[in-house]
């Protein structure tokens, strides 16, 4: 079999790898997955351990990019995402949902914990 007669019966396959690596940053998905649930603890230590961690792990780890996840020391959260969104638009999104939250104190504001798929929260 030639390389050529390979590539065209493994097309459907190279192009779902190739679409998991722009979509996932060169990653598997299974390997974001895990740098979500690695986050856990420092989401929980942000979100004084009231954040919603399945929010954050099944609705913002898979959504599409750019995406923003932000939270406050009460608990309260808000997560933006949107292709057609600037990064800044979804951080400022996310940053207002957050407010919007009950249990939202202004004493401690509201901070971006994940910007696409990476932690930008710092202890």
């Amino acid at each position: 079999m030639t390389i050529i007669n390979t590539v065209r019966r493994h097309a459907p396959q190279l192009f779902v790898a190739a679409t998991a690596l722009i979509l996932w940053g060169g990653g598997s998905p299974a390997l974001a997955q895990d740098a979500y649930k690695a986050a856990v603890p420092a989401l929980e230590q942000a979100g004084g351990a009231k954040t919603c961690v399945s929010c954050f792990l099944e609705r913002y780890a898979p959504a599409e990019q750019p995406k923003a996840f932000a939270v406050s020391k009460d608990g309260a959260y808000g997560a933006r995402w949107h292709r057609q969104l600037s990064m800044e638009q979804v951080k400022k999104e996310a940053l207002e949902s957050c407010q919007k939250k009950p249990e939202y104190n202004a004493a401690n504001p509201c901070v971006i914990f994940f910007e696409n798929d990476k932690q930008v929260w710092k202890p």
